[in-house]
């Protein structure tokens, strides 16, 4: 008689469920990433064209890049602008909640600061 090899129903069942559930996370997460990457890009765009601007000045081209890069989870206002001896930095510290399924969230804690020269995450 032959031993019988391979996933069982159930088994199949308990694998689907572990990557049914990468998946949501996943498809949840890669936005709020992409986000974030967009609002550092144009964080440090900024920083580097924005030399001798004032800080409302400032915020009112982050908040024009932002709306070109459908950027909606910080907004000029949320930044924190310092300019000491002709150095500029930008900083944005933001929380994104992800809803995953009922009551369960990931809470993602961003901390964005670009000086003219250097960048420190």
């Amino acid at each position: 008689m032959k031993k019988q090899s391979g996933l069982s129903f159930f088994g199949f069942i308990i694998v689907a469920m572990a990557v049914a559930m990468a998946l949501i996370v996943g498809f949840k997460v890669v936005p709020t990433y992409t986000q974030f990457f967009s609002i550092q890009n144009t964080v440090q765009k900024l920083a580097k064209n924005s030399a001798g601007q004032s800080p409302d000045a400032i915020r009112e081209s982050f908040d024009k890049d932002a709306a070109i890069g459908y950027i909606s989870d910080v907004t000029g206002k949320d930044l924190s602008i310092t300019q000491v001896g002709g150095v500029t930095t930008i900083a944005a510290n933001y929380e994104k909640v992800v809803p995953l399924v009922a009551n369960v969230s990931l809470l993602f804690d961003f901390q964005i600061e670009q000086s003219s020269g250097t960048s420190v995450q």
